[in-house]
């Protein structure tokens, strides 16, 4: 997988991933709020339902004293009155009934494992008794035993000339235990519709993800088509989206950058062409004017019955035959580079050709250091060797004032390529010269055209090789060569 395709595929699945995500947080948000929503609600509902049954208690209890007057103590009363009703009362209601006097004393209890478990106090609170008498108002408690909640209101009892008679005490019990049954089952079919959401929702974002990254994956492909082919290939896209204004802006920019990319590079051919023009025209100035000297001074002072007049002409046509082979020369180097990299290739004993290159330059100290076995390259060997005179001649020449130059040369293969090594031991190059070294027209010379190691480069470059150089000023510089070594037939 390419790295365009892994970035791809990440995009897509962080899209999707993030839809996901939000779903989860929409979900969760949504199911706290439920909870929260219904929890209030539920207690809000159960606050009323125990107002209600209060009410009907509270008449119930009414209606008995009108048709049941009290007898003797108030305390003995009630506790005889209400003795064999306060069952009644707790199974017609369905809650659990205590009635305290207006001290504050439990007299009578329908469920006395209330009062056992201590859930139900054996006398009210002195601070509730007070608010009572200020308020003479229903008080509500919200209360809780180990980790039940749960209500408990006081509100007094009313005889017939409205004088209270007793504290009434209902607590009430389900609201934890139908709360959370009522939101156990209400989750419970939530989760299901939640289920079939995130099934939903999932499909969904796959294919809006799959939808947003599927047109940048064809731009993608479309641009390694333009890439592979090297040339500018129009984007169409039929919708005017976001997509359709990025391929607009595309297809602008590619037509500019073409038309740029035509305009510099017949700039750049113009340029050589005029470089190459004042290179051949001051090459060519050079001998000739010498040339019009001797020609001026040959027309003024040659006379035919002028003493040493066949010497004079001699040496005046060795001269003139010189510049024109100087002239000639330049005409040919210029020609050559400007046909390269055009070689006839055959197949080149790069070895031998080394070697046979070396024994041309006996005056000069050369150590050879040749492979274990011949190789062979696809190659010119004529251009092979103009190679080797261009770099053995710049070493030569980099040679030190009053000393022998001394090179060195090594060649061996390595994996499937031809290594070739010259070192020698001359001045070296300074910084700014290594950078312009390969450069046409460049020269440290006072002779010459600096197309040497131009010529070089190109060669090299036409044999899928490569070259590079180390240099240091007053140490040496080594090339590197490699060429590709053509595999032998078992």
């Amino acid at each position: 997988m390419s790295q365009t395709d892994r970035y791809k595929y990440k995009l897509r699945t962080r899209i999707y991933s993030s839809m996901i995500a939000l779903l989860l947080g929409s979900f969760f948000f949504i199911g706290a709020f439920t909870y929260y929503n219904f929890k209030k609600q539920n207690r809000h509902y159960h606050e009323k339902r125990l107002l209600r049954k209060e009410a009907s208690t509270l008449s119930s209890i009414g209606y008995y004293i009108k048709s049941h007057p009290l007898e003797g103590s108030p305390k003995e009363s009630i506790k005889g009155l209400f003795k064999d009703k306060i069952h009644e009362w707790e199974d017609v209601h369905r809650l659990d009934i205590n009635i305290y006097n207006l001290e504050g004393e439990l007299l009578l209890c329908s469920n006395e494992d209330l009062v056992l478990d201590k859930i139900i106090p054996g006398a009210i609170d002195q601070s509730i008794l007070g608010e009572l008498r200020s308020q003479k108002v229903r008080i509500k408690q919200k209360l809780n035993h180990q980790g039940v909640d749960y209500l408990n209101s006081y509100q007094y009892i009313f005889g017939q000339t409205g004088v209270p008679l007793a504290v009434i005490s209902i607590p009430y019990f389900e609201l934890d235990e139908n709360y959370k049954r009522d939101l156990r089952g209400y989750l419970l079919a939530l989760s299901v519709v939640y289920f079939l959401l995130f099934v939903g929702a999932s499909i969904l974002a796959f294919l809006l993800a799959r939808q947003i990254t599927d047109p940048m994956r064809k731009l993608s492909e479309i641009m390694k088509k333009a890439t592979l082919k090297k040339r500018y290939i129009p984007l169409k896209w039929d919708s005017s989206d976001e997509v359709g204004q990025l391929v607009q802006q595309y297809n602008y920019m590619g037509k500019e950058l073409e038309r740029n990319a035509v305009i510099l590079a017949k700039n750049e051919k113009e340029n050589a062409w005029k470089e190459m023009a004042k290179q051949v025209a001051h090459e060519i100035k050079n001998p000739l004017t010498p040339m019009k000297l001797n020609v001026q001074l040959f027309e003024r002072i040659i006379k035919p019955d002028a003493p040493r007049f066949k010497e004079k002409v001699s040496k005046f046509t060795a001269s003139m035959v010189e510049q024109i082979d100087t002239l000639a020369n330049i005409a040919n180097t210029f020609s050559n580079f400007a046909r390269m990299p055009s070689s006839k290739k055959m197949k080149i004993n790069l070895s031998e050709t080394v070697e046979n290159t070396l024994f041309l330059y006996q005056s000069v100290n050369i150590k050879l250091f040749q492979a274990k076995e011949p190789l062979f390259i696809n190659g010119d060997n004529e251009q092979i060797i103009s190679v080797l005179n261009n770099i053995l001649n710049n070493a030569i020449e980099a040679s030190k004032e009053n000393s022998i130059a001394e090179i060195v040369v090594r060649l061996e293969q390595r994996n499937d390529l031809a290594l070739l090594e010259i070192n020698d031991s001359g001045t070296g190059m300074s910084e700014e010269v290594q950078k312009k070294v390969f450069e046409p027209n460049f020269t440290t010379k006072n002779s010459g055209m600096g197309l040497g190691l131009a010529m070089v480069k190109q060669i090299i470059n036409d044999l899928n090789g490569s070259i590079k150089f180390i240099s240091e000023e007053n140490v040496g510089t080594t090339f590197y060569l490699s060429i590709p070594v053509m595999k032998q037939k078992n």
